[in-house]
């Protein structure tokens, strides 16, 4: 037995806001530097991955990217400072979230053995 988890941040509404694909997208964008090349990059539709940002940040209520509209020099996006530290902070959570996953999941499996031991 393994133990496989999928980590979702809700909002309000119970519709997923964050999660392994938005925080794919928000690195990629700032390795791109654009929002476009990320999602092209991730097998996204423009149209979706803005659709993901704008519903993080409705429900961060803060802006993710600085958008530069304009010239051939302005187009493009940056993750905002917020952005970079809220990636900092998620992948924290995740990593705590699914190390304890991960610890209840073998006295889980060591009390399943045990249990299995007895009805033999």
């Amino acid at each position: 037995m393994e133990l496989s988890t999928k980590l979702y941040i809700l909002n309000d509404d119970g519709k997923k806001f964050m999660g392994a694909g938005v925080l794919w997208l928000l690195e990629r964008i700032e390795e791109t530097g654009s929002l476009l090349a990320a999602s092209k990059s991730m097998g996204l539709s423009y149209t979706k991955a803005r659709l993901m940002l704008e519903m993080l940040e409705t429900a961060v209520g803060r802006p993710v990217l600085d958008r530069k509209k304009g010239g051939a020099e302005r187009i493009g996006a940056t993750l905002t400072p917020f952005a970079k530290e809220y990636i900092s902070l998620y992948r924290e959570f995740q990593a705590e979230a699914k190390a304890d996953a991960e610890k209840r999941f073998k006295d889980f499996s060591a009390s399943v053995q045990k249990l299995m031991e007895e009805y033999k």
